[in-house]
């Protein structure tokens, strides 16, 4: 239960605090997903046995998105549901052991949310009336928030870190060898 509200209450509040510093600051660069990093966290830290957890989560995580960014209700959610299930299928073979891989495994995670919303906005263009030209472009600017999202890593990851020791969780393993039985 806890688990669950570190991961919503972070999300929320980085959802919110990261495009209002950057109105603040008058910052016109490409901000990251941290979404996407709490969801690499939940996938690569969390509970091996629980997908329907975790993807609670992503959903929920991809909900606060859909509000705060003004996206057609749902496209954030589906897209952080398919990515989550990806993730977890990812952690049960591989291990994150150091920085450069959480950031790599972050990068790779929001090309995969961004590919699957451009999808589905791009499938629904003409209902959602659209211009498909203009989704080509934004997509092309995917490296640059690929590049915002990995750089952010770090401090999300240790947030969420010292958000799990204030209330008594220990941070499980990001060895899956190590994690065999939970």
């Amino acid at each position: 239960m806890f688990r669950a509200l570190i991961y919503l209450g972070l999300g929320w509040v980085l959802a919110a605090a990261v495009p209002a510093l950057a109105a603040v600051f008058g910052l016109t660069v490409m901000l990251p997903s941290t979404s996407t990093i709490l969801l690499v966290h939940l996938a690569f830290t969390g509970p091996r046995d629980s997908q329907g957890f975790g993807l609670t989560i992503a959903m929920a995580l991809g909900y606060l998105e859909d509000l705060h960014q003004g996206a057609p209700s749902g496209t954030l959610t589906l897209s952080h549901a398919v990515m989550f299930v990806g993730l977890h299928h990812v952690s049960r073979r591989i291990a994150l052991p150091g920085l450069v891989s959480r950031m790599v495994a972050s990068a790779v995670a929001l090309v995969v949310l961004d590919a699957v919303t451009w999808g589905v906005l791009w499938g629904l263009a003409e209902a959602f009336e659209l211009h498909r030209g203009a989704l080509n472009l934004a997509f092309a600017d995917v490296g640059w928030h690929a590049l915002a999202t990995a750089l952010a890593t770090y401090p999300v990851w240790f947030a969420l870190d010292i958000a799990s020791s204030w209330f008594g969780l220990r941070p499980l393993s990001t060895d899956p060898r190590l994690d065999r039985g939970r």
